[in-house]
């Protein structure tokens, strides 16, 4: 039920910074690639490798060739949560459905942490979600806050 509420107030938190910030300073025509360039030069993604298609795929059950680009960086170890993930959509429609699959992997990996892992879950109950423009971030780490300023900061017009 905590997950549930917690949903439905960032479902909420999301619309309402959609509406207010729709277009409003983003760089759509980047590429995940550029952001990727510009967010290394402000942070490191400390125990995560690079993801690729098939990590999408296990991880989030999502298809890389239905969006205009991802980033996904993985937990190195199997003891790890920290993860990153920015997409970018060809249609605002996918938001919700990419939130979705965000929510079940949130949803997976307190499950599997739950019962040993509490530094783990705590970790994964403070990821950060934003949407902005047709992007779409989502960070589990220790400094996701800073790895979302840097998103923020490589979105800019």
């Amino acid at each position: 039920m905590k997950i549930n509420l917690k949903k439905k107030l960032l479902m909420t938190t999301l619309l309402i910074t959609t509406v207010i910030t729709a277009g409003c300073g983003v760089n759509k025509e980047k590429s995940v690639d550029q952001i990727e360039t510009e967010m290394k030069q402000e942070v490191k993604f400390d125990k995560m490798k690079k993801g690729d298609s098939k990590s999408l795929k296990r991880f989030y059950k999502l298809n890389a060739n239905d969006y205009d680009g991802v980033i996904l960086y993985t937990p190195e170890s199997t003891m790890d949560v920290s993860e990153v993930l920015i997409v970018k959509v060809k249609d605002k429609f996918q938001i919700e459905s990419l939130e979705d699959s965000i929510d079940s992997r949130v949803n997976y990996q307190l499950q599997s942490f739950s019962g040993y892992g509490p530094e783990q879950c705590a970790l994964v109950d403070n990821y950060e979600l934003k949407s902005e423009g047709n992007f779409v971030f989502f960070a589990i780490s220790e400094n996701a806050q800073q790895i979302e300023e840097a998103f923020l900061d490589s979105i800019k017009q």
